[in-house]
């Protein structure tokens, strides 16, 4: 009962509390009757959410599944005539009919309550008479389902990180055997209403970790978790309590659709199930998300209707079938959506989807260049664009008469955009990107793709948009910058003449010389170059250069000799190497005196630590070291046996080329 109570607790409080905040913002904006019954309802719902917190030991799932349909009606009311898709007087209507529901589920809740009381001490009184036994309330039912990790993570941190119990539930839309990626799983969060800002989404799933509710399965450059997946017992809980209060439908061949309660949806059925498949509509869908587990996802296009999911918030799609125009169009139209998530099928997106004016996220990564117009970079909450775009020539047609800042989207970028990513864009002989960068204001991580036919024009746009990007990263910390050119694209990195601040930098295809912009930069903690055709000896003279740098990959086949002495990059704590063939590599005593990860990704490895040459021993903080998937079995013994002699016993495995 002891950790079952605030579980319990923490799944009726989120039923209800996430359509609070949305009805104090909304009563600050109404007039007349429809003010007065929207400010009744918000009441209602602080009445409830109260009676629940002091008899939560009586409040069964059902319970719990009634108040969040009660709390999701409340959002959709408001959501839709926020977009205006209800007018004013739909809008009135719906809150009067709101209100008379919120009413009366308060009063069928206190009834319930009492009449459950009273059942209860007469069953305690007259099970004690007869048998000395006590009925088990529900909370205590609950308590059998809790694994202990949970148990002990409520007892260090109270029912903090609980109030979002939601998002531990989120979980149960992969398939069991799925990596969650963190930055969508953010972000979808954040679409959903689930958190109340990315800090919020940040601390929850630090407490997730730290008390191994969820794994890392893998991790970015920088050493934190990139993607996770949570322990067999804590998913069977998890599926358990989504199943118990209507959290999420997840459809295989044993699910139950009830399409009228659902509120979210994943799909990831076996061949036999999508063969039987009947979906049904679903009215009140809020997210919807696809894995295929079929050899034929493609018969998932004649199943979905997405007009039908006219209040969705979340639709991901990136392992679906490719959608077809009509499918684009139709989800053009769901003016609710926060997070849109898919890849193939088009290699240009419609200027309809600019009326997402709620879209935060679009994210096509993994398909071919994709041509867009303008109204994508106008819609007025996007923060995330993710893929390879380029932009459509008949927005840019008459730049050669206007000034290209003074149009309507270098007005929008400029004054009101909010994009941070922008991951990225295609630099070619056409004009768009290359000029459009420089005004984007809120730019925080940039990836550019500078094709072999990139005109001098572009290129030299180009440059100055790196420059103010990078400047402005002195004042506004923690940016990110990505190039990746073809053939001789990327020697406008030599002429750059920038000094400012980056956190991260990477650089694939071939470069002349070690760009010399990069020794004037401050704040890099994270170097990635790739295919460069650079030396080591030409690499480390560059290298010495930056103070702080903690994070080193290099994917390189003409590294020469790699020799590292005591006094190369102490302050690096992740070396990442990855080179063919017969690669000569030393790491002497003393040297990295601080890593904390090593990866040598070469299948041609000869050497193990301990012999003239490698050493680790010295490196007291070492915690993983990851070699290659098909490197020597007696190598791979060697450093295996050296880990276990290590004072850390750093794990041992195959590194996955991230």
């Amino acid at each position: 009962m002891e950790f079952a109570v605030p579980i319990l607790s923490a799944a009726v409080g989120s039923a209800v509390s996430s359509a609070v905040p949305k009805l104090g913002r909304v009563i600050a904006k109404l007039v007349g009757k429809t003010k007065i019954d929207a400010t009744f309802i918000n009441d209602e719902l602080r009445l409830i959410k109260d009676i629940t917190r002091h008899n939560t030991p009586v409040v069964s799932n059902e319970w719990i599944a009634q108040l969040r349909r009660l709390a999701y009606e409340i959002e959709d009311c408001i959501d839709c005539f926020e977009v205006k898709k209800t007018n004013p007087e739909e809008f009135a209507e719906e809150i009067a009919r709101l209100k008379t529901k919120s009413e009366e589920t308060r009063q069928r809740l206190l009834d319930y309550i009492q009449i459950h009381r009273g059942l209860q001490k007469l069953a305690v009184t007259s099970s004690a008479q007869d048998q000395g036994q006590q009925v088990i309330a529900p909370a205590a039912a609950f308590e059998v389902l809790v694994p202990n990790e949970l148990q002990e993570l409520v007892g260090k941190q109270g029912e903090d990180w609980l109030n979002n119990l939601n998002c531990l539930l989120y979980f149960c839309m992969f398939p069991h055997d799925h990596h969650v990626r963190r930055n969508p799983l953010i972000r979808k969060w954040l679409a959903e209403g689930l958190v109340r800002g990315e800090d919020d989404a940040v601390k929850y799933l630090k407490a997730f970790i730290d008390g191994k509710i969820i794994n890392t399965t893998a991790k970015s450059n920088n050493g934190m978790m990139k993607r996770c997946q949570p322990p067999d017992e804590i998913l069977r809980f998890i599926y358990q309590q989504s199943s118990a209060t209507n959290f999420m439908l997840f459809c295989d061949d044993m699910a139950k659709l009830e399409a009228e309660s659902a509120r979210r949806l994943s799909l990831h059925p076996n061949e036999k199930a999508l063969d039987d498949m009947n979906l049904p509509d679903f009215p009140h869908l809020h997210t919807l998300a696809v894995f295929h587990a079929s050899a034929n996802p493609d018969i998932y296009g004649a199943m979905l209707e997405f007009g039908n999911y006219e209040v969705l918030r979340v639709l991901d799609l990136k392992q679906c079938a490719p959608l077809s125009k009509g499918h684009l169009l139709a989800i053009c139209k769901l003016l609710l959506l926060k997070y849109l998530s898919f890849q193939g099928g088009t290699d240009r997106l419609p200027s309809e989807i600019g009326k997402l004016a709620w879209l935060e996220t679009l994210d096509m990564r993994g398909s071919e260049t994709v041509t867009v117009h303008e109204e994508v970079l106008m819609m007025p909450r996007l923060k995330h664009l993710l893929g390879k775009f380029q932009l459509s020539r008949t927005d840019t047609i008459f730049w050669t008469v206007w000034d290209w800042k003074t149009t309507k989207v270098g007005k929008f970028l400029k004054q009101k955009s909010v994009l941070q990513t922008l991951s990225g864009f295609v630099t070619g002989d056409r004009r768009g990107f290359p000029q459009l960068m420089i005004l984007m204001r809120k730019l925080r991580k940039v990836k550019i793709w500078c094709e072999r036919n990139a005109s001098e024009a572009n290129l030299g746009d180009i440059s100055s948009a790196i420059t103010k990007f990078v400047r402005d990263g002195i004042q506004e910390p923690g940016r990110s910058l990505s190039i990746s050119f073809q053939e001789r694209s990327g020697q406008f990195l030599n002429n750059l003449q920038v000094q400012g601040a980056l956190t991260s930098l990477k650089l694939h295809g071939n470069l002349s010389e070690f760009p010399q912009f990069v020794a004037r930069l401050s704040g890099v903690e994270e170097l990635c170059l790739s295919s460069t055709a650079l030396t080591w000896n030409v690499i480390l003279a560059e290298l010495s250069k930056l103070s702080i740098l903690k994070y080193l990959k290099l994917v390189e086949d003409n590294l020469g000799p790699v020799e590292i002495l005591p006094e190369h990059l102490r302050s690096l704590e992740r070396l990442c190497l990855v080179c063919e063939p017969n690669p000569d590599i030393t790491i002497n005593a003393d040297a990295l005196p601080g890593l904390v990860s090593l990866h040598i990704i070469c299948q041609d490895l000869g050497v193990v630590p301990g012999t003239p040459g490698m050493e680790i021993k010295h490196m007291t903080n070492l915690q993983e070291v990851g070699l290659h998937s098909q490197v020597d079995v007696a190598i791979k013994q060697g450093w295996e046996n050296a880990a276990e002699a290590h004072p850390n016993k750093p794990n041992v495995g195959t590194a996955i080329l991230c």
